[in-house]
């Protein structure tokens, strides 16, 4: 059957790794081996009984299959969902913030900006392109933390303090009982604005434009390249023919072509660092464009951003 096939064909394909490995003088470590049988959510229950066909295995050693695992720090899983990684992503970005607000008054204020980029950021960003396109309600959990770091390291630590220092019974009269206002937590909307600092969402689209234009502008990797579509009277318009809505391809596309006309490129003649600083800019300006205060959807719409050219220097 089919997945007696797709077993014969991995065995094959697999005695040629081992053959190059050997030509090489390269080792493989066979007990970090294994494979994920990557599958539909709603078809993987249909496809237990038939994942037992697949008999991978290297000189006859048996490679497991596992339903996730670690590839380059990120966590892959068997439908594609990212949510192992997004709970291994929000465990390590609530420890760099409890670090951050350990080391915050140890540090210079000016410093406070850069240890955020430093030991929050590179966390919050690595791969962002690849599992940034997630659903908003999996997203949620890691946008409440990014806003919960910034309180920490940004926010008004004695105003939060106060509510604390007193007894009810200490307090003066008509003042004991708690309103709503202690428990409304502050507003992060101004932290992000007064510090320049992107939000989850902007930086997504930040890094997977960035990615997209360097593919294109270098051709690197060439493998990457070909998988885009350029349309021949306009160079820079992108047009996908992927059958995967979810996808990478897709939804890079969508992002560059909402972008591009905002910015103004013709050609490729530019150097990549004027457009990270425009674009960075461009997005700062559209999450601050609306309410001051709380946060909207027009925050996040990439297609209100307004018009600004790159110039070649």
């Amino acid at each position: 059957g089919i997945n007696a096939e797709y077993g014969t064909k991995g065995n094959e394909l697999l005695r040629s790794i081992k053959s190059y490995m050997l030509s090489n003088k390269l080792h493989i470590n066979m007990s970090k081996c294994c494979y994920i049988h990557f599958c539909p959510k709603s078809k993987t229950s249909s496809n237990i009984k038939s994942d037992t066909l697949h008999h991978l295995h290297i000189d006859n050693f048996p490679i497991k299959k596992v339903a996730e695992a670690k590839f380059l720090g990120v966590v892959i899983d068997e439908n594609l969902s990212w949510e192992p990684h997004l709970t291994a992503l929000r465990r390590k970005l609530g420890f760099a913030a409890s670090t951050l607000y350990k080391i915050r008054d140890s540090v210079p204020t000016y410093l406070r900006k850069d240890l955020y980029h430093t030991l929050y950021e590179s966390h919050l960003t690595y791969c962002i392109s690849v599992w940034g396109g997630v659903s908003l309600s999996k997203m949620s959990s890691i946008w409440t933390s990014q806003k919960h770091c910034l309180r920490l390291l940004f926010g008004d630590k004695e105003a939060f303090l106060e509510k604390f220092r007193t007894a009810a019974r200490a307090r003066p009269f008509g003042n004991q009982l708690l309103g709503e206002n202690f428990y409304i937590r502050e507003h992060t909307k101004p932290l992000f604005n007064l510090h320049n600092i992107l939000t989850l969402r902007n930086l997504y689209h930040y890094h997977t434009y960035m990615e997209v234009l360097k593919i294109l502008k270098l051709r690197d990797p060439i493998t990457m390249f070909e998988q885009f579509s350029i349309s021949n009277r306009k160079p820079t318009l992108l047009i996908v023919q992927s059958n995967f809505t979810n996808s990478f391809l897709s939804r890079s596309t969508k992002i560059w072509n909402a972008i591009t006309p905002k910015l103004k490129l013709v050609d490729f003649s530019f150097k990549i660092g004027t457009v990270k600083t425009q674009l960075k800019n461009s997005l700062l300006k559209l999450q601050n464009s609306n309410d001051p205060v709380t946060w909207t959807t027009d925050d996040f719409n990439i297609e209100k951003l307004e018009s600004l050219k790159v110039t070649v220097k």
